[in-house]
C-alpha cells in the first residue's frame, strides 16, 4: 500500500529513479535510486526493478557511435544475469560499453553494482538502428540531470507466513488477499494461475494496464518496461512452483522484443510456462502479448531455489 502524496511518474526512467547519465564516446555510465517502490510481493527487490536502468543503459553507446546520431536505435535484445539483490536506499551505477557494431548492428555489455561495487547485474544488449523518427522525448534522459530523490513512501507487504507453499502464495495474490507488491500496482498488475495437466505444468497469467510514463521517445512501451513487466510475471511463475517456506530468485532472463505497444492505457498480457521445473533451477518461456493479440516479446527465464 502506498502512503503519502508524490508526484505521478514522468517518463520510465523518473519512474525508476534513473539519472546521472554521463556519455564519452563508447560508453555511458547512469544510476538508480533505489526504494521500497521497487519492492515486490515479498518485499524484494529483484531483476525486473533494474531492467529500466539496463534496457536504457545498454542503448546509447551504440547510438554514439553508429556514425549517425540523428538516426535512432533501439534494443531488439536484452540478456541479463543477477547474483545476490540491491537493496531499498541503495544508490546503484550501471557502466555500459559497446564492445562490436556496424552502421546497422552493435553488442553492448552492460554491469550494474552497488555503491560498495558489488556487482549485481552483467549482461548485454543488442542494439539496432531503425528508421522511424522520434516522436517524443525522455525528459529525465537528458545528459548531466542529477539522480531524482526518492520522493515515495511506500510500506512493504506484509511478511509471508513459512508455512504457505508458493502455490498458496500466488492464489492469495490473485485473489486479493495478499497484495502484490509495490512494483505490481505501480505496473497495475494483476495475476492469474495457469493450470496445466500436472503441477509441473502450471504457470501463471500476468496483465497490466499500458499508461503514458511508460513510453519512450517514439511513443510506444519503453524496451526496459517490458523487460520489467515480463520479469515481474516470471517472477511469480517461479513463486509458483516453490515449495513452503523456500526462497527463490530470478537469476537469468534473455528477452527479445518483437514489437512495442502503445502506452494508450490498453492491457498487455504476459503468459509463463514451465519448460522444465527443478529443486534448484526452473526455466520459463514468458511471452507478452497486447489487448489484439499481437506478439511483442518473448523470454526465456531461469529461476534459483534457495
Amino acid at each position: 500500500m502506498t502512503h503519502g502524496q508524490h508526484a505521478e511518474p514522468r517518463d520510465p526512467l523518473n519512474a525508476f529513479h534513473v539519472g546521472g547519465i554521463e556519455v564519452s564516446e563508447r560508453t555511458v555510465r547512469a544510476g538508480q535510486v533505489l526504494c521500497n517502490r521497487f519492492a515486490d510481493h515479498r518485499g524484494l527487490i529483484e531483476l525486473p526493478a533494474l531492467a529500466v536502468l539496463f534496457d536504457h543503459c545498454g542503448g546509447i553507446p551504440f547510438h554514439q557511435v553508429h556514425g549517425d546520431p540523428s538516426a535512432a536505435t533501439l534494443q531488439a535484445r536484452l540478456s541479463l544475469s543477477t547474483h545476490g539483490r540491491a537493496q531499498a536506499g541503495d544508490t546503484l551505477s550501471a557502466r555500459a560499453e559497446v564492445m562490436m557494431h556496424d552502421e546497422g548492428w552493435g553488442s553492448t555489455t552492460v554491469a550494474i553494482r552497488t555503491g560498495a561495487g558489488e556487482l549485481r547485474c552483467i549482461g548485454t544488449a543488442r542494439n539496432v538502428r531503425v528508421g522511424r523518427a522520434p516522436v517524443g522525448e525522455t525528459p529525465s534522459g537528458e545528459i548531466g540531470l542529477p539522480l531524482p530523490g526518492c520522493e515515495v513512501d511506500v510500506r512493504l507487504p506484509e511478511p509471508i507466513p513459512v508455512a504457505l507453499t508458493g502455490r498458496e502464495i500466488v492464489e492469495e495474490v490473485a485473489t486479493k488477499v495478499r497484495e502484490p507488491g509495490p512494483l505490481t500496482e505501480m505496473l497495475d498488475g494483476t495475476v492469474e494461475i495457469l493450470d496445466g495437466t500436472s503441477e509441473r505444468d502450471a504457470g501463471v497469467r500476468f496483465r497490466a494496464l499500458t499508461e503514458g510514463w511508460m513510453g519512450n521517445m517514439f511513443g510506444t512501451m519503453h524496451g526496459g518496461v517490458i523487460a520489467t513487466i515480463v520479469g515481474q510475471a516470471g517472477s511469480f511463475a517461479g513463486q509458483l512452483h516453490a515449495g513452503a517456506g523456500q526462497e527463490y530468485s530470478i537469476g537469468d532472463m534473455a528477452i527479445g522484443f518483437y514489437r512495442s505497444p502503445a502506452v494508450d492505457g490498453g492491457e498487455v498480457t504476459v503468459e509463463v510456462t514451465p519448460i522444465k521445473t527443478g529443486r534448484r533451477i526452473s526455466s520459463f518461456e514468458a511471452t507478452m502479448t497486447s489487448y489484439d493479440d499481437v506478439l511483442l516479446s518473448r523470454a526465456t527465464l531461469d529461476v534459483h531455489y534457495h
